[in-house]
């Protein structure tokens, strides 16, 4: 531990005055030398001179109220760069420092208030023996039973709350060092974590440095030499090393699944460059390969399929697979691109128009209106929008609350940049909107359903739809392959992917959207409910290993693509 703070943090620095830790000597008004064991006295700690034991006890009570309690917030999270890895190493130990202080002062106080009860115990027993001495005499000059007997028992009861008193303030002064010090143990395991990881990075540092790094072919070296196009030439690798480059998305939940494994390790990313808009971009240390990192140039495993704008642009998406969605129209800068809805006849039963930005999801650009002539005056200047009918007759819930499906999939292209495999979740979920589902009611919240609101395994008709989404998506997998729209790349790609379909009573499914970068939940953060299986399955899919699962992801086929052009590194930066 202290060759790894000697390796990574610089010299410590002198804590500033008033922190939260500062002495309870400091936060009193000064007084005379400290309290002597022989009995009361002035107190520094207790703001003075002490008249009383009642008055000591009142001033503990007073500076224990004043004193910051021992609950350091700062505990020990994964660190992604060698910045963060010493900013919380700093943090840890000055939090062990000032809570050390704050402990050691609780107890202090504890202590003086048990020392209290202890000389005012000694009183009261010398109380006692006056006392008895009293009541010997009067019993000897033939007074027994009169005043002395009365000022023996009050003595005796006295001594016995002294001693109440005095039990009860060195059991609390015991459990305050027991809290001190089980805090203490606490802070010093998080700061063992925290000298662990940095030794942990430096031992990554040096294996990447030295060779140890995976081949990340259609990258350069450092120094500016091509790296190979096949990891062959390595042998086996004792670690695996993945990134956090801060690009988004899921990059960092990937990483964190991948680190469950025994031997995947943190690699450390760093600044890369910062563009003109003032955005810093991140790569590996050293701008080294590693086998995954949300920064796909530097990646052996992408997690971005290249050409996913024709899945989760909503108008790309209805050019080539029209078909398998609601009729749908385009608007661009407040004008059709096409023809027009056609208009409805007087008379007809109303059903709400969906007004969709073609580039954003979760709901959030969706207006509706009751007639397609109302569309265009939902449009904004320089955006495009897809139009849509809601379909007639749909499958509503069971309270008669309209619902869509959330069907996960997983895309993998291969690393021959031809191939493609697709895997369909068989669970998924159902969101469902909070009202009754009217034709006539326009509100955000009865037409437009976008939280997950419940797993779809126990909805009666998932056995017989399951099969039919998962036609569609391979459907839509297939044309966009066949058609060049989704480009191979000379590694392996992967993303989870959510399609959105929506039913109507006679069991018909619509594709209504694709998300690229849809709601996942880990266990941690939602312990009933969340989707750690799935993601492990499908990292086991893309990267496999000894002791991993598929979980329910179901293989749905295995297609051919367009082969991907000749790529050089700037092409491939371009693509990242």
């Amino acid at each position: 531990g202290a060759a790894a703070a000697a390796m990574f943090a610089p010299p410590p620095r002198e804590l500033a005055p008033g922190a939260c830790g500062q002495s309870v000597y400091a936060a009193m008004p000064p007084g005379d030398p400290p309290l002597r064991a022989s009995g009361l006295g002035p107190s520094p700690m207790l703001g003075g001179a002490v008249g009383s034991h009642e008055e000591a006890e009142r001033r503990c009570r007073a500076v224990l109220a004043q004193l910051p309690p021992m609950e350091g917030s700062v505990k020990y999270r994964r660190a992604w760069s060698i910045e963060e890895a010493l900013e919380q190493h700093q943090c840890l130990m000055k939090q062990h420092e000032l809570q050390s202080s704050i402990g050691h002062n609780h107890v202090m106080v504890r202590k003086l208030q048990a020392e209290f009860a202890r000389l005012a115990s000694v009183e009261a027993t010398a109380s006692v023996r006056q006392a008895l001495d009293a009541t010997a005499r009067a019993a000897a000059g033939g007074a027994a039973g009169g005043p002395a007997a009365k000022a023996m028992t009050a003595a005796i009861a006295h001594a016995e709350e002294s001693a109440r008193k005095l039990r009860r303030a060195l059991h609390l002064c015991a459990t305050e060092e027991l809290r001190a010090a089980e805090k203490a143990r606490r802070m010093e395991e998080e700061i063992e974590k925290s000298n662990r990881e940095m030794v942990v990075l430096r031992e990554a540092i040096d294996d990447v440095a030295q060779g140890g790094g995976p081949v990340v072919v259609g990258m350069q070296h450092p120094d500016g030499t091509a790296v190979g196009s096949s990891a062959s030439a390595q042998g086996e690798r004792k670690y695996f090393y993945c990134s956090d480059c801060k690009v988004g998305g899921h990059g960092q939940r990937f990483c964190l699944y991948l680190l469950q494994r025994p031997n995947w390790r943190v690699y450390p990313s760093e600044k890369w460059f910062e563009d003109k808009n003032g955005q810093t971009s991140h790569c590996p240390l050293g701008r080294f390969g590693v086998d995954f990192a949300d920064e796909t140039y530097f990646s052996r495993i992408a997690m971005h399929i290249k050409g996913r704008i024709w899945l989760e642009d909503k108008r790309k998406l209805c050019e080539f697979v029209g078909d398998l969605m609601p009729l749908t129209f385009v608007i661009k800068d407040q004008q059709w691109v096409g023809p027009p809805p056609p208009s409805e006849a007087p008379g007809a039963p109303p059903m709400p128009w969906f007004v969709k930005e073609t580039d954003r999801n979760w709901g959030t650009s969706v207006t509706c209106c009751a007639r397609p002539e109302e569309c265009l005056g939902l449009s904004r200047p320089n955006a495009t929008y897809v139009v849509q009918k809601h379909i007639a007759d749909p499958l509503l819930y069971y309270n008669g609350e309209k619902c869509h499906i959330k069907f996960y999939t997983l895309l993998i292209g291969c690393a021959d940049g031809v191939t493609w495999k697709l895997y369909t979740y068989k669970d998924g979920y159902l969101s469902i909107s909070p009202k009754a589902w009217s034709p006539e009611d326009l509100s955000k919240e009865t037409q437009v359903t976008i939280i997950r609101t419940k797993r779809i395994n126990d909805w009666p008709h998932w056995e017989e739809v399951y099969p039919k989404c998962k036609a569609g998506v391979q459907e839509v997998i297939r044309r966009a392959a066949a058609e060049g729209k989704l480009q191979g790349r000379n590694k392996i790609q992967f993303e989870i992917i959510s399609a959105d379909y929506i039913v109507t009573a006679n069991k018909d499914v619509f594709l209504l959207e694709f998300n690229t970068g849809p709601v996942l939940k880990d266990a941690d953060d939602s312990p009933d409910v969340h989707d750690a299986g799935m993601v492990n399955g499908a990292m086991h899919l893309v990267e496999p290993f000894e002791g991993g699962n598929e979980d329910l992801w179901d293989f749905v086929f295995e297609c051919k693509g367009v082969p991907p052009a000749e790529q050089t590194a700037a092409d491939a930066l371009d693509d990242g």
